[in-house]
């Protein structure tokens, strides 16, 4: 393949319209390229966003849909000051300053003078040849003269202590400095390469900014492998476009870009239960017999799963039911629903060959095609044995559809479907809107996703809309919840699960769970039980893997360890509900990397074994059977969960862990909503909340509770005032609300402004006691 490059060398002209400029850029190009030059646009969405675009094809209009971004959100008045001088256009926001090279091309973002990102034409080695592509198109001959468009892109500079995360759910180093990746949808078959399901052109840097490529095609990322002084980034496509956003605060990043791509609805409160699941429940017995065992253990557990077992033999995913292994199937669901149990089916979409279901979608033509106008048949599409076509999800009456087949489960009383693979387009498929399978593969998941979600919002109401989705793409975070795929059922793919948590946190993903145990053969009860501690404090928690991932399958040590962890999660309910309306207001993830609320912490940059439940509760999980586990504590104070011994931050500590313990802290100065553990998720606010408080070294502390039933997020606070005790918090519904407080002990307590009565004994309503050092408040 013979290609050539053409590079942007300098502006010719530029024109400013508001908050737009416009550029026309000339290139430096071998003879055989038409003289001609490339527009550069840049438009200012508010003072610290701006997208950015070189088009090699201007003339030709490429009006597409995808990804939807909702530039509005962020829609700010812009008042560029436009400054030339000394050869360089300075545009000024007002928080930025971009300045572009006229005579000679540079690209650079300046925060006060302080180069945030800029573009690299200095990587050049001793022969002084450059290592790396900046700003330009790549063509390729075909067939001896004429040439085509196959990248564009650039190359921008690394700082020496730069750190990058994101680009979606990888499960190789969470620093992605050093890696190669290539954002093209595989199956992965395992956690431990680069190949991933949630591959999300976004990245953030400790630089303070993220970078967003507006693209559904093939992206390609160099991070500093081939040379440790550049990123190069390219995209299989005639435009390169990217957002970028300033910060430099992490979370401000994420606010302005889940607010442009889309953020989550918050999941319907039973979601956030305990689901079981294996690969798979092969008939009605068996499952309704696992419903009854979880009852019997005192396991609370809200979901159950089907995987392909529910259909007939040969016939997934027709979603038709096989009666036989699953008679009468509406009876089954209303008992499970009386038991307390919500329904989860498994799905792909590849339609098989030899059904009913196939034979009206190739008549109908509803199937992607092979460019010829029929189905593209592929064989070994799901399962290993049969052949199958793919639904095209650019084809409005193929939506509805398959809309349609779900609607009849739905209203049979299935909640919600396990949304499997969507990463098998082939590049030569042709879609129903024109476009092909290059341009189409990675989006591909987004639409099958959208489908299916929005049709459980038509049939069981939008607040009970969701998914549990494996593949995803940009703005995918807006049909949750995400699973992290097939790790390995060993210590590795548990590490790998949980980096790959991480980085979808850090792409947009608010909501994530894994399978607990992991997928391919049987972990040992030590890793089942080190695994079920770390995913039952995962922000969604299901038990998933081919062989049985009940806790009894795994002893009574398991089995005690694990309830003891499922009512755990269930007392801390309120507190996780209420991250997960945050998640729904904010984009901000219930899990997050240590980096996100230490950015400026060096010691949280690389830290990926370890992770936060919102702000307040740090989780450690224990990659052994048992031992001493280091924890790496940031600043401030903290205070062991289990122990309430108190340790300063800004250190790591050596702390027991026993096969019983995964360490936990809490971080001082916070508010913890709690509710007793119930067998399954009380879906309304609780009528006694308890509050875990532990005042800091100031005597303060604060935090917040959502209100289901008011649907209000308020805050609640504690301050030491000399030797009184205020508390205070906003409206609730609750019946009554119990403050447990480790401080030390006031004279006086108050609750929103009322002095309340310390008594010996147990307290009733409006009173307040000393029980075993702590403070206990009944308002």
């Amino acid at each position: 393949m013979t290609t050539e490059r053409m590079t942007v060398s300098a502006v010719d002209t530029y024109t400013i319209d508001g908050a737009s400029v416009s550029l026309e850029c000339e290139i430096d190009a071998p003879e055989t390229v038409t003289t001609r030059t490339l527009p550069v646009t840049l438009v200012f969405y508010d003072p610290w966003t701006f997208r950015f675009e070189l088009k090699a094809n201007p003339e030709v209009r490429a009006d597409c849909p995808y990804p939807d971004l909702k530039t509005d959100a962020l829609a700010e008045d812009v008042s560029l000051d436009v400054t030339e001088s000394d050869g360089e256009l300075v545009l000024d926001s007002g928080a930025l300053e971009v300045v572009i090279g006229l005579e000679e091309w540079a690209f650079r973002v300046e925060d006060d003078g302080d180069v945030v990102l800029r573009e690299q034409r200095e990587d050049l080695d001793v022969f002084a040849r450059s290592r790396v592509e900046p700003l330009g198109v790549t063509q390729e001959e075909i067939n001896h003269n004429p040439r085509r468009v196959v990248e564009t892109g650039t190359a921008f500079g690394l700082e020496p202590n730069e750190k990058l995360y994101g680009a979606g759910e990888q499960f190789v180093e969470f620093d992605r400095r050093g890696r190669e990746l290539d954002l093209w949808h595989e199956e992965p078959l395992g956690t431990e390469t680069p190949r991933a399901y949630k591959n999300i052109p976004f990245h953030l840097s400790t630089n303070g900014y993220g970078l967003l490529l507006d693209t559904t095609a093939r992206v390609h990322y160099d991070f500093g492998k081939t040379s440790t002084a550049s990123t190069s980034i390219s995209v299989a496509d005639d435009t390169f476009a990217f957002l970028f956003f300033y910060g430099p605060d992490f979370k401000n990043i994420l606010r302005r870009y889940t607010a442009v791509t889309g953020r989550p609805n918050r999941p319907p409160k039973w979601s956030f239960g305990t689901w079981m699941s294996r690969l798979g429940y092969e008939s009605r017995d068996q499952l309704e017999n696992i419903a009854s065992r979880l009852r019997e253990e005192g396991i609370p557990s809200d979901v159950l799963h089907l995987d392909p077992f529910w259909m007939r033999d040969h016939c997934s995913t027709d979603l038709e039911w096989d009666v036989k292994q699953f008679p009468d199937p509406e009876e089954m669901i209303e008992n499970l629903n009386a038991d307390g149990y919500h329904l989860s089916l498994w799905e792909h979409p590849h339609v098989p060959v030899g059904t009913a279901a196939f034979e009206t979608g190739a008549r109908e033509g509803y199937f992607v095609t092979d460019g010829t106008g029929k189905p593209y048949v592929m064989d070994h599409t799901c399962q290993g044995d049969y052949r199958g076509a793919l639904v095209d999800f650019t084809n409005p009456d193929a939506v509805e559809w398959w809309k349609d087949k779900h609607r009849r489960l739905l209203e049979m009383g299935v909640d919600v479907f396990k949304t499997d693979y969507g990463e098998y387009v082939p590049e030569d498929a042709v879609f129903a809107n024109g476009q092909n399978g290059a341009s189409m593969h990675n989006l591909y998941p987004y639409l099958y996703n959208e489908a299916v979600y929005e049709t459980v919002g038509e049939v069981n109401g939008a607040d009970e809309a969701i998914v549990w989705g494996r593949a995803a793409w940009t703005g995918s975070q807006r049909f949750p919840m995400h699973w992290g795929g097939d790790p390995q059922t060993t210590w590795n793919g548990m590490s790998a699960a949980l980096r790959g948590g991480l980085s979808a946190s850090l792409s947009g993903i608010a909501y994530w769970s894994h399978d607990i145990g992991g997928f391919r053969g049987t972990p040992t009860d030590a890793l089942y039980i080190r695994w079920a501690q770390f995913g039952l404090l995962s922000s969604n928690a299901r038990c998933h893997g081919t062989t049985p991932r009940e806790p009894w399958e795994f002893g009574e040590d398991a089995l005690e360890i694990f309830r003891e962890y499922a009512r755990l999660r269930y007392s801390l309910l309120p507190y996780i509900y209420t991250y997960a309306e945050i998640a729904a207001r904010t984009g901000l993830p219930v899990i997050r990397p240590l980096v996100l609320e230490y950015q400026d912490d060096p010691t949280t940059h690389r830290l990926d074994t370890q992770y936060l439940i919102g702000t307040d509760i740090l989780v450690a999980p224990v990659f052994e059977e048992s031992g001493r586990q280091d924890v790496y504590l940031p600043e401030g104070e903290w205070v062991d969960f289990w122990s309430d011994e108190w340790r300063s931050g800004g250190q790591t500590v050596s702390v027991d862990a026993p096969k019983e313990t995964m360490p936990l802290f809490l971080r001082a100065g916070t508010m913890i909503p709690r509710r007793e553990p119930t067998e399954t998720i009380s879906m309304g606010t609780p009528e006694t909340l308890r509050v875990r408080t532990t005042l800091d070294a100031e005597g303060d502390a604060a935090g917040s509770f959502y209100d289901v039933d008011m649907d209000t997020l308020g805050d609640m606070a504690a301050s030491t005032v000399e030797e009184s005790l205020e508390l205070s918090y906003e409206e609730l519904s609750t019946d009554s609300v119990v403050f447990e407080i480790e401080g030390s002990i006031p004279e006086t307590v108050s609750v929103n402004g009322t002095v309340f009565e310390c008594v010996d004994e147990k307290p009733t309503e409006g009173e307040w006691t000393v029980d075993e050092g702590h403070i206990v408040v009944i308002a």
